[in-house]
């Protein structure tokens, strides 16, 4: 099904501020990463086009990426920036437990203001901190997060374990999100 037509998907990253959405977009989009924290006013805006081997054949996709604000003083705005997203990278820092802790928040924002349960993929960021002295998030809470976020909404949410930094495990994380809309677009035509 290669057409020189792209499938163009709005995707955001939500997540508390400082979890590492913007040296995700920026490895991903092969930017390098930046040691030093810039934080994002507002959203970033970033685009990419590649193709997979999806269930429908060799699809391009053209994301639209929107990373999003984390701090506070963003909530106000941050709902316009909702519109007609549909998918999420919801990221947390396996460092910073309250990251985690605020998961639901960040999912209930991204789903009311997106009017509706559209595909996500769990990002536990930050792994290269692992086995340091810092308190950690392990890997099992966030799988089982996202198995009951799955049975939840009644398609799969993956969970991924990343490192901006180390660049470990980033380009999965659009192949699962990439894989999960086909599945979402079967379901939603189902019923």
């Amino acid at each position: 099904m290669e057409s020189g037509h792209s499938i163009k998907i709005k995707v955001v990253l939500i997540g508390e501020g400082g979890v590492g959405k913007t040296s995700i977009a920026r490895r991903y989009l092969e930017k390098g990463y930046k040691e030093e924290y810039l934080r994002t006013v507002g959203a970033n805006f970033y685009t990419k086009k590649i193709a997979y081997d999806l269930e429908i054949g060799k699809t391009p996709i053209q994301w639209l990426i929107w990373d999003l604000a984390g701090q506070p003083t963003f909530d106000e705005v941050r709902g316009m920036y909702y519109r007609k997203a549909k998918a999420a990278l919801v990221v947390y820092d396996i460092s910073r437990p309250e990251t985690y802790y605020n998961l639901p928040n960040w999912i209930s924002e991204f789903w009311e203001n997106s009017s509706g349960q559209y595909p996500l993929v769990l990002v536990a960021n930050k792994i290269d901190l692992r086995g340091t002295d810092r308190e950690e998030i392990p890997r099992s809470s966030g799988a089982k997060y996202a198995r009951i976020l799955s049975q939840h909404t009644g398609y799969n949410i993956p969970f991924v374990e990343t490192s901006a930094k180390d660049d470990v495990h980033i380009n999965d994380i659009f192949t699962y999100l990439a894989h999960l809309i086909i599945e979402w677009a079967k379901r939603a035509s189902r019923r």
